[in-house]
């Protein structure tokens, strides 16, 4: 194997888990805070917690504080997620690959 395709399995790895890709297939749609994809995917919020900071770690999803509009925690600081474009490339490499 070649650097590159070293790269590819452990970004497959990282993006193929079952948990993440769910959280990927979630924030593909829209960019979303934690409790908003705890809910969603009816996980705790520690389980999701920890998979959004694989997820971030390997570069397929960025976040930052937002000042909430929500009426629960509106004015409060909250973390929102959205995927970054090295989902894409990372799904077509593998697609290549089949």
């Amino acid at each position: 194997m070649t650097k590159t395709e070293d790269e590819l399995v452990k970004d497959a790895h990282v993006l193929l888990h079952p948990i993440r890709f769910r959280i990927v297939e979630l924030l593909i749609e829209k960019s979303l805070h934690i409790n908003a994809i705890s809910k969603a995917m009816s996980e705790e919020r520690r389980l999701v917690s920890y998979h959004l900071l694989a997820l971030e770690e390997a570069g397929f999803v960025a976040s930052r504080y937002e000042i909430s509009e929500l009426p629960k925690s509106k004015g409060k600081a909250i973390r929102v997620y959205w995927v970054t474009d090295k989902v894409n490339t990372v799904i077509s490499e593998i697609k290549k690959k089949l």
